[in-house]
């Protein structure tokens, strides 16, 4: 009863600590730093080395992050209590994640032990879970930190709801998560085979074959150069398997970091759901899609370089899943910023964004909170696309930055603002090309694409202000549809839509039947621009369906 009392006093004075979401985060990445500086001392695949940049700041936290926002979310499934509290409580309990190193050191006397978790098969993971771990290579100090865990887990459900059943399926689901991950290796490359269609040759084989044996030769973007490559000795590991370790390495990071994105938004949904739907509202999915057109344009110019397709691994799907959504939540964290800095133009122009509804209640430092995570998954994801998408990602941030925010806030200079919509337009087209076209050479991207490209978006950005009219005249933003008065502004911007609508076929592909098409889209663009009561997405659905005819008419 003593002991019950104390861990029941213990929970609640860790889940009442008065800790931001930002330290919490920060101090449980820093347990997980020292976690990975311990294990050089005793994984004997690092080979006395100090694992790779790669490895040490994005595969191994973003590995044990999955694991916890996993086991935030079966609490609260299980107990109800209030996802926050949770998180602190297993937060402020990770320093556990330093004793399977020390353990080993101990139990081993200094004696290197692996620390990944091998199966060749699916009956041998089958075995492995039921017989916890069994014929693994997993050293004692996990096993125990496991079940400690386990164990701990079991007694936070037992303390917050008095019953077994749901301790049982608690630790059940828990230990599910651990499997998962720690057999993640054998379940990622198993997919990797079928793709490849190599799944005949490795059946028998686990996944050291890949880790050491398999050319990375094929992989269509794995000639890009990386932010850091991994760090391995040179005089043990000729450079095909060096590039085999860096490949792993950002294969995995790519699909942890892409669990974690969908984990956190399931915290967040748990977090609140009425502002989970509000944030997911807030997405402005029309300029989502123009984004992505932009980049397939890219990848799609970036393939005729190449002459092949360019997906030819797990390696090249996850590279371009990498590069989307660093572009989608780079999107995100200039939404929110923009969002910010026009509060007072939304009350008037676009009342249903979250800042202008008050009745969400959401607050400053959960606004804050969003955007930096935005921020953090965009650079990360940019990262592990490579050197040439994280300049081009940073880029894209910065000109957002400075065309929305004080104390620059170049959407109210006309033409400098346009030009600078243009720019981001550009770069989202070289994110696509280069990491497709096989070479990094900036001038393979032809100068016509270039300035053509510019031309089209300076020409019809201005049509995207018609909306804020109201609320940029009030707030004295001098966009051009303001300058020029209603009338004339949807004139004018509609002109500029016919004018870069028409300019695209002798960008891309000129003949008479995508010159027609190019009249014909331009003319419908304008005449929904100068309606009376002017409705975006209808300029947008219209300019989807250009896309889409253009692309056929290519190709007759």
């Amino acid at each position: 009863m003593m002991l019950k009392n104390l861990f029941g006093e213990f929970i609640e004075r860790v889940e009442n600590i008065n800790i931001s979401f930002w330290r919490g985060a920060f101090l449980l990445y820093g347990i997980i730093f020292i976690r990975t500086f311990l294990e050089n001392y005793s994984n004997s695949l690092n080979l006395y080395h100090m694992s790779s940049f790669g490895d040490t700041f994005f595969h191994y936290p973003l590995f044990f992050l999955t694991i916890f926002l996993g086991s935030f979310i079966i609490a609260r499934i299980i107990t109800g209590e209030k996802i926050e509290k949770i998180a602190k409580f297993i937060v402020l309990c990770s320093f556990g994640l330093i004793t399977p190193p020390i353990i080993d050191l101990i139990i081993n006397k200094g004696g290197q032990i692996p620390y990944i978790f091998i199966t060749g098969s699916y009956p041998e993971l089958f075995k492995s879970f039921i017989t916890y771990f069994g014929g693994g290579a997993l050293g004692n100090g996990i096993r125990i930190e496991l079940a400690l865990a386990l164990i701990g887990f079991g007694f936070y459900i037992f303390y917050k709801t008095k019953k077994l059943k749901k301790v049982l399926i608690g630790i059940i689901l828990l230990y599910t998560t651990f499997f998962i991950m720690l057999s993640s290796p054998t379940l990622v490359f198993s997919l990797q085979n079928k793709i490849t269609h190599e799944h005949q040759i490795m059946r028998k084989k686990s996944i050291d074959y890949f880790y050491y044996y398999k050319d990375p030769s094929n992989t269509i973007t794995g000639n890009r150069t990386f932010v850091v490559d991994s760090v391995t000795d040179n005089n043990f590991y000729p450079p095909s398997i060096q590039k085999a370790f860096n490949q792993y390495s950002m294969t995995l990071a790519i699909i942890f970091i892409l669990i974690n994105a969908f984990l956190f938004f399931w915290c967040l949904f748990l977090y609140s759901s009425k502002k989970f739907f509000a944030v997911i509202k807030n997405f402005r999915y029309l300029r989502i899609m123009h984004g992505l057109i932009l980049i397939s344009l890219g990848i799609y110019l970036g393939i005729g370089v190449l002459g092949k397709n360019p997906i030819g691994s797990l390696f090249d799907l996850m590279s371009f899943i990498s590069l989307i959504s660093a572009f989608l939540f780079g999107w995100l964290f200039s939404v929110w910023e923009n969002d910010e800095v026009d509060v007072e133009i939304d009350k008037i122009s676009n009342k249903e964004r979250p800042l202008a509804k008050t009745e969400l209640q959401i607050s400053p430092e959960e606004w804050k909170n969003l955007k930096y995570v935005f921020l953090s998954f965009s650079l990360g994801f940019a990262f592990l696309a490579g050197l040439y998408s994280f300049i081009f990602i940073l880029m894209f941030i910065f000109i957002y930055h400075i065309y929305s925010a004080p104390p620059f806030r170049f959407k109210n200079i006309p033409g400098i603002s346009s030009f600078l919509i243009g720019v981001i337009f550009l770069l989202l087209a070289w994110m696509g090309f280069f990491m497709t076209a096989g070479t990094e050479n900036l001038s393979a991207f032809p100068a016509k694409y270039v300035f053509g490209i510019l031309a089209i978006f300076i020409l019809v950005e201005n049509a995207k202000n018609i909306k804020d009219i109201e609320g940029d005249r009030k707030e004295g933003i001098k966009t051009l549809p303001v300058i020029l008065g209603g009338k004339w502004g949807k004139l004018v911007s509609g002109l500029g839509l016919f004018l870069g609508s028409v300019l695209v076929p002798f960008v891309f592909y000129l003949n008479r039947y995508t010159l027609c098409a190019g009249i014909f889209f331009g003319l419908v663009l304008f005449f929904l621009t100068i309606r009376k009561n002017y409705k975006e997405k209808y300029s947008f659905i219209t300019y989807f369906i250009y896309v889409i005819v253009f692309f056929i008419l290519m190709h007759l």
